[in-house]
């Protein structure tokens, strides 16, 4: 793909392929989109504290008497008690604060699995070493600006895959451009050789890597595993 000088529309491109036994998807589809900017939140929990009071101390009494009688009457002494406050429970955990990358990753995901359930494939699993692999491409192509399964040091997907410790890689789709996860998975289903990818009910998992950078802005990948 060349490019004018000029200032022009960011390009989105797609890109899937899938291992022996699948044909090459095609691989472009032309829309424009521009890249967003990442807000990243944190929360902290207080730490609650216990607090405990005593009355003071106990005294006498004093004697009293008539003109009758001498009498004496002695008042029984206060009990000193010691009383504390109940104690506030403790604050759960607070759960780490995602961001803006992996809820957009979390989200294409959800959206894959929506698909394959419309579609009558069951749901695919999430795998940590496919989520390494499709994190690590992504990342590779937004620093080095290239686009394509080949990394520039040669390895195929299979072979990245394989790197992040699965063992039985089975497809992988890629895309540059899109803004949001809902414009990424739009794209791949109205593509062939990717809808077949997201569709094939016999994978089983799958990763999700997106990255900021390079000459479109934003670089997903999908890794998918038998």
């Amino acid at each position: 793909m060349f490019r004018n000088k000029r200032a022009l529309p960011v390009v989105v491109v797609l890109a899937g392929l899938a291992l022996a036994g699948c044909e090459e998807p095609e691989e472009i589809g032309l829309v424009t989109a521009t890249a967003t900017t990442s807000v990243r939140t944190t929360s902290q929990a207080g730490t609650p504290a216990a607090s405990s009071s005593s009355p003071p101390s106990a005294s006498s009494a004093t004697p009293t008497t008539t003109t009758t009688t001498e009498t004496t009457t002695t008042e029984p002494e206060p009990t000193a008690t010691t009383t504390e406050a109940p104690q506030q429970q403790p604050a759960p955990p607070a759960t780490p604060t995602r961001t803006e990358v992996e809820l957009a990753e979390a989200k294409v995901f959800n959206l894959t699995n929506a698909e394959r359930v419309a579609n009558g494939c069951p749901a695919l699993g999430i795998d940590e070493r496919l989520d390494k692999a499709a994190r690590g491409h992504s990342a590779d192509m937004a620093a080095q600006n290239y686009f394509s399964h080949t990394s520039k040091d040669g390895r195929t997907f299979a072979d990245r895959i394989k790197a992040a410790g699965y063992p039985s890689p089975g497809a992988e789709n890629i895309a540059a451009g899109q803004r949001t996860p809902e414009a990424v998975v739009k794209g791949w289903m109205e593509s062939p050789g990717h809808r077949a990818n997201i569709l094939n009910c016999k994978l089983k998992t799958l990763g999700v890597g997106m990255a900021r950078g390079g000459a479109y802005g934003i670089y997903w990948t999908q890794n998918f595993g038998w």
